[in-house]
């Protein structure tokens, strides 16, 4: 019965917060990548994850999978940048 209740409670609370939040809170400036077929506009979104990560964007003849795919690995590429410090060494300017 514990095990039910515990359940229970869990999945209202993860169904609460997952209302909650909004991905747009999150936005950072659009990413172009340059691609054989074209330019692929990107989304991203947290510094930390790609799971909302999409193509805003498609060159012609480019499927919405595909691009989303290409944007997912931009976000991979700057976090293990960020990761190895190349990033930051990049956009931080010290004073």
């Amino acid at each position: 019965m514990k095990n039910l209740f515990n359940l229970v409670v869990a999945t209202a609370c993860g169904a609460t917060l997952a209302g909650c939040i909004d991905p747009a809170n999150y936005t950072t400036a659009p990413v172009s990548v340059t691609t054989q077929s074209g330019t692929v506009v990107c989304q991203l979104y947290r510094t930390n994850t790609v799971l909302w990560d999409r193509a805003i964007s498609v060159p012609p003849h480019m499927s919405i999978s595909t691009g989303d795919a290409i944007c997912e690995n931009k976000g991979r590429s700057i976090i293990e940048s960020q990761k190895s410090g190349s990033y930051w060494n990049v956009v931080k300017t010290n004073p």
